[in-house]
């Protein structure tokens, strides 16, 4: 039996084969088999793949099933850092793209919206004034 998702520009035909499902970092790593192109997929807290499906990526749902037995939940990271782009801005909804002149390993991966820049400065100064807000 085959399975064929469509998300324009991107087709992707699976077979129903079991996935396998690890955790590394704050990721779930999951193999689809090697008659899947990408074959390996990673998916995060968010229930978001790193592939062109996103949320509608087959490996998203096999991590819910590997969660749904028992396995081990990944990780969530420090606050304030994140290990992808958030889908969308914080500020306005609007979808990001990734801007790698952002990114750093302290604050993770840096993204802007269409407004550029700017929220995701001042989503940056919000995170900061959380951490001034609740330490001593």
């Amino acid at each position: 039996m085959q399975q064929t998702i469509t998300r324009s520009p991107v087709t992707i035909t699976i077979r129903q084969e079991p996935a396998s499902v690890r955790l590394t970092g704050y990721f779930y790593a999951v193999d689809l088999g090697s008659h899947v192109r990408p074959q390996y997929h990673y998916v995060g807290i968010n229930a978001e793949c790193n592939c062109d499906l996103g949320h509608s990526c087959p490996a998203v749902d096999a991590v819910r099933a590997y969660l749904k037995e028992g396995g081990k939940r990944a990780d969530r990271p420090p606050f304030g850092y994140y290990p992808v782009r958030p889908s969308t801005c914080p500020i306005c909804n609007a979808k990001t793209a990734s801007d790698m002149s952002l990114s750093s390993p302290h604050r993770g991966a840096g993204w802007v919206c269409p407004s550029g820049t700017s929220h995701y400065w001042k989503h940056r100064a919000h995170i900061s004034a959380q951490r001034a807000g609740s330490q001593p």
